[in-house]
């Protein structure tokens, strides 16, 4: 990694606070992750990451060093070990995702774990963030699978350490090697971090590679996953290839053992600011998730919950009249009652009334799961946005039309015939305000 100017420090920071996004949103998400209450994230990164990408890493902790925040960082370094295993003529296999470790392998894979661990506390250590090597006495481990050899399945992550660090104002760098009573032992990069996340319980869990997320079908970027919706339905895709089917079911793993305010993200290192700080971030969150419930007529107390919702998101006054032909809508809401969505059915298309989340919820992915749900019930809908509304962007991904006028915007879904979708835009454009 090439030595950079003193001034390099300053010129990233700025360069990474105008790239993305703004000041308002950087402020949130600071406060959020600096809560006492809980820390603030574990970095698993990946050995080709380090490989090919190390420049970018370096880049993104550094900026989070600068803002005040310290992350774990759990490394892998697979790539190297079996370059290493190869140039020293010693074979190698692996069962479900585990290399078989022998005595020789274990002796290489130790050595390419702390030179890689060395790596990369150098390389933020030149750039003026302080980290520390930690590369034993933090996984305590059995041999439970005789056919992987010296392998460790960890039964208990030595904390003190790693708080120590975090308390002194270090970045923890931590290799994934564990021991027993006996033998040091090779351990699975993912599976450490998992364990190391039930021990913590962290604001947030990211998982760095080249690719930067997961891709649906047609190779388009998956920016969130909803698990309580979507889990099921995914791991049944073809096109989801196992390597990402097993990660996928890490994730479940982990996240079943956190709060409902924890999410895991997989990015690339460049974009790991963006992920963090901006609501729209970069990558694919994937989140527990929350039910979305269906009201056909909604409640009293539904209808005081979607009030507050649009209000808080719309920052305006609901018109009193609003539900006056209950019959007519159905309303979509989140089971933290923090997004919501109104459809109409006043017109021969439905018509999406509303659609909101709270200002202290977004970036947390509810809108896309409520919209998801919205959706399997609604092959057919279309809506308007003011034209300045900065959500309109989303709309244009995810819909199939716009037709763009100067106070509004309309978007439709599913709607192929040129009579009904003239309809459509001018039911649109002549409703009244209903919210001031």
């Amino acid at each position: 990694m090439s030595t950079q100017p003193p001034f390099f420090i300053k010129e990233t920071i700025l360069k990474l606070l105008g790239a993305i996004g703004s000041e308002k949103e950087i402020k949130k998400y600071i406060e959020k992750y600096s809560s006492p209450e809980q820390r603030f994230a574990i970095i698993k990164v990946g050995g080709s990451v380090i490989q090919n990408d190390l420049d970018n890493l370096v880049t993104s902790l550094v900026f989070l060093h600068q803002v005040g925040l310290k992350p774990v960082i759990m490394h892998g370094a697979g790539p190297m070990l079996s370059e290493a295993l190869t140039q020293a003529g010693i074979n190698y296999s692996f069962i479900d995702g585990q290399r078989v470790t022998s005595p020789e392998v274990r002796d290489i894979a130790q050595d390419i774990f702390c030179q890689t661990n060395r790596q990369i506390v150098k390389a933020l250590e030149l750039q003026g963030a302080h980290a520390q090597s930690l590369t034993s006495n933090i996984f305590r481990c059995i041999k439970s699978k005789p056919e992987l050899g010296l392998v460790g399945e960890i039964i208990e992550v030595n904390l003190g350490s790693i708080n120590q660090a975090l308390e002194s104002g270090a970045i923890p760098v931590i290799a994934p090697i564990g021991s027993d009573d006996q033998d040091l032992l090779n351990i699975n990069a993912d599976i450490a971090t998992v364990e190391l996340v039930k021990a913590m319980n962290p604001y947030k869990v990211i998982f760095l590679s080249e690719t930067g997320g997961i891709f649906d079908q047609s190779n388009k970027l998956i920016d969130t996953i909803n698990l309580v919706l979507e889990y099921e339905e995914l791991m049944q895709q073809d096109w989801l290839h196992s390597g990402m089917k097993l990660k996928l079911s890490q994730i479940k793993t982990l996240l079943d053992h956190l709060p409902k305010t924890s999410s895991v993200s997989i990015t690339r290192p460049i974009n790991l600011p963006q992920e963090l700080f901006t609501d729209s971030g970069s990558g694919t969150m994937v989140k527990q998730g929350y039910r979305v419930n269906k009201f056909a007529q909604p409640s009293s107390q539904v209808q005081t919950q979607f009030k507050f919702i649009i209000e808080s998101s719309f920052e305006g006054t609901l018109a009193d009249n609003y539900f006056d032909a209950i019959d007519a809508f159905d309303i979509f809401m989140t089971s933290c009652e923090r997004a919501t969505i109104a459809i109409s059915n006043e017109f021969k298309i439905p018509y999406m009334d509303k659609f909101g989340v709270i200002p202290e919820a977004k970036g947390e992915g509810l809108g896309a799961g409520i919209w998801y749900e919205m959706r399997k019930a609604y092959p057919q809908v279309f809506w308007r946005s003011r034209a300045n509304n900065p959500i309109n962007k989303f709309y244009s991904s995810i819909s199939e039309g716009c037709q763009k006028h100067a106070d509004w915007h309309v978007f439709w879904i599913g709607i192929t015939d040129y009579t009904q979708l003239k309809d459509c835009i001018e039911y649109a454009l002549t409703k009244p305000k209903s919210v001031n």
